[in-house]
């Protein structure tokens, strides 16, 4: 019994020394990965492509973050990881039998073995982030597999377009390329899920709304070149617009309507507030206009501010026209009856014609003048026409009064189809007086009547316009 005991505790003691010994000899640390590099890097040309026929190197981009939109330059910049993959059969190493599926190196034996050259071809500028070292690194599989990641900063263009500012949306591409490698060697493809958000994209004036990817074919004079792009979709946040323009515009248009309540005498206080409000109004405006680029179309908010300062300057055209009644009221003790007395005047004239007594002058000088070129003038004087100065007279200025005298009552035909369709739209028996008084108070229902109506119009056209959700 003591025999078997003891054989088996042999037995257990063998196989724990035997596992730890086999553990050892395939930790990471007894692999020879200089000797393994050399052996694989022996006769390595980088000039040589891996494969005869080409190279498909699959790429991908781990977005770590956004740092910043700016639409002054026109362009955001964002931290990524990039990843290109690519087959190479001649760094595989599966037939070395060594314990380890793939080798993790450094940065510096990248530039020992080919590189598809792939670029940010569109960066307005890029840099591989060193904290404190240079963040690169490669990967080796034992079938040949070479993994190589970037952790890039990248700044790239944005296609920005205010005519819907604050509601608008923008899209900032990056555009992948081999610098150095056409179709004929380097085929790009994006691996199967190409863009990874590490975490959500949060800016203070934006939200990402989306991406997408594409993928095209460029043709040089050298050649024809494979394209990567990934775009990706901003929305800009309004909320702050509303509240630091919007709102506090409204209320400067709103205030500017309280001159209405005031003495038609308070001249001095309507207006200071009008005045004040167009220069509090024009402060808000350029306080905006301050952070955008100078474009030459007009905005969203260009339309808002314009009709604004529209509304405000009514404010001080209709002050001036109150003031001008009231000086009327006061030199004529009266209401200011500019219209009503127009309309008077021409009840007055109606039916008075001015040259009646020319015209009856003309019917009674017609039948004499036709009996003195009948012959028939005077006394008779045996048919024979008196030749005397005023018989003259009145036959060299017949033809020129019967002429006048139908001209005249042509005229007054005109004249009395205008007075009457004038009468129709305006009855004369109306007392068509317009005070200072009845001009503010038609004021404090139409103003905000036609700013409630612009409101409506303005909102409704700009949120059917918007492509984004509210």
């Amino acid at each position: 019994m003591k025999n078997w005991i003891w054989v088996y505790f042999c037995v257990v003691f063998c196989s724990i020394v035997d596992g730890s010994v086999k553990e050892k000899k395939c930790s990471r640390n007894s692999i020879n990965l200089g000797g393994i590099i050399d052996t694989l890097l022996k006769d390595y040309d980088t000039h040589l492509l891996p494969e005869a026929e080409g190279v498909n190197v699959t790429i991908e981009l781990h977005v770590q973050g956004v740092s910043g939109i700016s639409e002054i330059t026109g362009d955001f910049s964002l931290d990524v990881m990039y990843s290109e993959i690519w087959q190479d059969p001649r760094l595989a190493f599966k037939h070395m039998n060594i314990c380890a599926t793939n080798i993790t190196l450094k940065s510096d034996f990248r530039k020992r073995i080919w590189t598809p050259d792939t670029c940010i071809i569109n960066s307005k500028s890029s840099s591989i982030h060193s904290s404190p070292s240079e963040n690169t690194f490669v990967i080796l599989y034992e079938n040949g597999l070479v993994w190589s990641n970037f952790r890039l900063n990248v700044k790239t263009p944005c296609s920005v377009n205010l005519k819907m500012f604050p509601f608008d949306s923008l899209s900032c591409e990056i555009v992948l390329e081999s610098y150095s490698f056409n179709t004929d060697e380097v085929r790009l493809t994006w691996h199967d899920v190409p863009i990874t958000m590490m975490e959500k994209v949060e800016l203070p004036d934006f939200d990402l709304i989306g991406w997408s990817t594409d993928h095209q074919r460029l043709e040089y004079p050298n050649g024809i070149w494979d394209r990567a792009k990934v775009k990706f979709t901003f929305a800009r946040r309004y909320g702050f617009y509303l509240f630091q323009s919007y709102f506090p515009t409204s209320l400067t248009v709103i205030s500017s309507w309280v001159g209405f309540f005031f003495d038609v005498r308070s001249v001095s206080a309507r207006i200071t507030l009008g005045v004040s409000s167009l220069l509090a109004l024009t402060f808000q405006f350029g306080n905006v206009l301050r952070h955008l680029p100078r474009v030459s179309y007009i905005k969203c908010l260009d339309v808002w501010m314009i009709f604004s300062v529209i509304f405000i300057f009514c404010t001080l055209v209709e002050l001036a026209i109150v003031c001008q009644l009231n000086r009327w009221e006061r030199e004529r003790q009266i209401g200011s009856k500019v219209l009503g007395h127009w309309l008077n005047q021409i009840r007055k004239t109606r039916k008075k014609e001015p040259k009646d007594e020319e015209k009856s002058l003309v019917r009674k000088r017609i039948p004499v003048l036709s009996q003195l070129k009948s012959g028939g003038g005077g006394g008779g004087n045996n048919g024979e026409v008196v030749d005397s100065p005023d018989t003259k007279q009145i036959c060299n200025n017949f033809q020129s009064i019967e002429h006048e005298t139908y001209a005249y009552e042509k005229k007054s035909g005109f004249c009395q189809r205008i007075q009457r369709l004038i009468y129709s739209c305006c009855p004369p028996d109306r007392d068509w007086t317009v005070t200072s008084v009845q001009v503010d108070r038609c004021s404090m229902i139409m103003f905000p009547l036609s700013f409630l109506i612009f409101n409506v119009v303005y909102w409704s056209i700009y949120f059917m316009k918007m492509d984004r959700p509210m």
